[in-house]
């Protein structure tokens, strides 16, 4: 940190859902302080959803709304708006955060997570039950749909992207349902030593990846969306870009 102050680089830490929910947060947050000189600031579902947005459509300059899904660890969070509306006042003009995500579900449905490869009967027994659990939280995002224009951010999206791509993660990959469908049956067919050993896959995230997935397709069955393009600029992209555009227009 002092060699990043050393260059007049400001120096910011920003925190998510585990935060948000974590019984030792506050010693967590003393901890980073103590090693970073800046203690994390929590960001609330919203602010999650806005960073996401911003950064997802910094390059868009559309009037017609788009929708940004993020699937993280232990949320989802949605917003929606037209992106240079957005750009212009730094907001988003509808946001909704959901306490679901990959992780969260995994625990949930703990075969998900690959100690044994499924046969057909028990991925389909396994997918129906997961799908219904995360369909449970997700159901507020039906008001905001259909969404004719969805972009996906966050860790599922981007391995999902570059394993469907068959390619290095870029910007714009789609996703159809029947991909996601065909990605999941993958991977539960296979146990975690050989999820990690499949091509493009980021072996940290092979044992949650199915339920992320299964969150992306569930929001997606509720907004009216089949296919989604991943962008490869997401919550930290937009948290920098609005910090940024601050630092120039402090008014």
């Amino acid at each position: 940190m002092t060699r990043v102050r050393d260059f007049g680089a400001g120096v910011a830490c920003i925190a998510t859902s585990a935060m948000r929910r974590a019984p030792d947060g506050d010693a967590f947050a003393r901890a980073v302080a103590d090693l970073v000189g800046v203690a994390p600031r929590v960001l609330s579902g919203d602010e999650e959803a806005t960073y996401s947005f911003l950064g997802a459509t910094r390059r868009l300059r559309g009037d017609d709304p788009v929708g940004v899904l993020d699937v993280g660890g232990g949320s989802t969070e949605l917003a929606v708006d037209a992106p240079a509306r957005a750009q212009r006042t730094g907001t988003v003009a509808r946001t909704r955060s959901l306490e679901i995500g990959a992780v969260r579900l995994s625990e949930r449905h703990a075969a998900l997570m690959g100690a044994a490869a499924l046969d057909s009967a028990t991925r389909a027994t396994l997918v129906a039950a997961a799908r219904a659990d995360a369909a449970a939280v997700l159901a507020p995002l039906a008001a905001f749909g259909p969404i004719h224009d969805l972009v996906v951010v966050g860790g599922t999206a981007f391995t999902a992207a570059a394993m469907v791509a068959q390619a290095p993660l870029r910007d714009g990959v789609a996703i159809s349902a029947a991909d996601r469908s065909a990605l999941v049956d993958a991977l539960l067919a296979r146990d975690l030593g050989a999820r990690r050993a499949m091509a493009f896959i980021r072996p940290q995230r092979a044992d949650i990846l199915p339920a992320g997935i299964l969150i992306i397709d569930e929001a997606c069955r509720l907004l009216g969306v089949d296919t989604v393009r991943v962008s490869v600029d997401d919550l930290l992209a937009g948290y920098l870009y609005a910090a940024a555009e601050m630092k120039r227009n402090p008014g």
